[in-house]
């Protein structure tokens, strides 16, 4: 006859301390507070130290001056969503998904879950450097979290026209519009914004559930309208859909109508927005005209005093590298006439490197004035390395406007010189 076995132990052997926070929470163990959850009000019952204990929110609610009694009322949740913020209250365990990060990015505002709330934006990261960058954008805004909203604003302005293209370009509020319109660099010709502008009108006047008159229309765009550049938008488009929408007074109209004849008007900026740094043609030039045929050892600083007769952002230099296996730790710094650091890089290189020349590009252009001195340094920490030799002093860019001038600078302690040494090459856009 068989001996039937009684299960011994407790619920809490072998549980790590989330494993028995939820097991308390499922089986509603000791639960001293009922929250009313979703338009249904859902009751969900839970323990005011655990949500005291992570929300600040919920703290003031159950410790402040006038704590909240019996049960509580939380409609604008759903039940699904506040499950998942419960989770991760009770065991640290951040469960978001493309379904509930919206939810979820609502309630961790709400309620003060700051890991929760980065762990949402993470998500949301991946979508700012995409087609749906106008959708970040507007909840970068709202939620107030400024690196998506940078990265948002830095890829709709590289791809302009196809984020205005976008669905979520039109539901954005007026003051993303602003943040948009009021940079000199975009990506698209003013007649793709005012294209935009109009139509994001029309959608905000039916969402309003207006009429579309030309009163209406100036009402909702306020001051946005003077961020749009009408006098280089393109006068048959101008003409056949701005100037009889009654958006703009008669005034402007003739105002813009008269640029075209060289008579600037200050109502309007008259000047055409630029092409973004990173959508530019880049430049390449050569310094040197053959390198060093022995290898020398060198620790020292090397510098070199640049110039260009144009504005240009200097995008990377090559340097003089070391064939073969190699680890080094190389620097930049780059100086403007008064030995101001205006630009600091630092970057690790590993493996192997069978060139003589490595280019580093760098994480950000540096803005380079026309006629300015600026010094250019780096520390390369290396040996058995080739230089440039037979440089030249001065050189005209074939395939641009521009050209660069070298000078020797007091700063240097390595080989760098206007006839030799390292700066092998400059990257840069005009």
């Amino acid at each position: 006859m068989a001996v039937c076995e009684t299960q011994t132990g407790d619920w809490r052997d072998d549980k790590t301390l989330a494993e028995c926070m939820r097991h308390m929470l499922k089986n509603e163990i000791m639960c001293d507070v009922t929250l009313r959850v979703g338009e249904r009000r859902s009751p969900i019952k839970a323990h005011k130290y655990m949500l005291a204990s992570r929300s600040p929110v919920f703290y003031t609610m159950f410790e402040g001056s006038m704590p909240e009694t019996g049960e509580i009322d939380i409609p604008d949740i759903e039940e699904n969503t506040f499950n998942v913020i419960l989770v991760y209250i009770y065991t640290d365990k951040i469960e978001v998904s493309s379904s509930n990060l919206t939810e979820l990015l609502y309630a961790s505002d709400k309620y003060m879950l700051t890991k929760l709330k980065r762990e949402c934006e993470k998500t949301l990261k991946r979508t700012a450097t995409s087609h749906h960058a106008a959708r970040a954008l507007q909840t970068a805004y709202k939620y107030h979290l400024p690196d998506l909203l940078q990265e948002s604003l830095q890829h709709m302005k590289l791809n302009t026209k196809e984020c205005l293209l976008s669905e979520h370009a039109l539901s954005l509020p007026k003051e993303c519009i602003d943040m948009i319109l009021k940079s000199d660099y975009l990506y698209c010709t003013e007649t793709d914004i005012c294209q935009f502008l109009l139509k994001w009108v029309k959608y905000q006047c039916d969402l309003q559930k207006i009429e579309l008159t030309g009163q209406n229309m100036r009402n909702i765009v306020g001051q946005t309208l003077f961020k749009i550049r009408f006098p280089v938008v393109d006068m048959d488009f101008f003409s056949k859909e701005v100037a009889n929408t009654e958006l703009l007074l008669r005034d402007e109209i003739i105002a813009i109508y008269r640029s075209q004849y060289g008579i600037k008007t200050s109502i309007f900026s008259n000047s055409l927005r630029k092409v973004p740094i990173e959508k530019r043609q880049v430049h390449t030039v050569k310094r040197y005209t053959r390198y060093s045929q022995f290898r020398c050892n060198n620790e020292g600083t090397e510098a070199l005093i640049f110039q260009a007769d144009t504005e240009i952002w200097l995008k990377g230099v090559t340097l003089f590298f070391p064939p073969g296996s190699c680890t080094r730790e190389i620097t930049f710094n780059i100086l403007d006439d008064i030995t101001e650091e205006i630009y600091a890089h630092k970057e690790h290189v590993y493996g192997d490197y069978g060139g003589t020349e490595r280019l580093f590009m760098f994480p950000k252009p540096v803005h380079v004035l026309a006629r300015k001195e600026y010094t250019i340094t780096t520390r390369n920490y290396t040996d058995h390395m080739r230089y440039g030799t037979g440089c030249n002093h001065s050189i005209k860019v074939s395939d641009c406007a521009a050209s660069i001038t070298f000078k020797n600078s007091p700063m240097c302690t390595g080989l760098s010189n206007i006839d030799q040494g390292q700066f092998a090459g400059f990257m840069f856009c005009v």
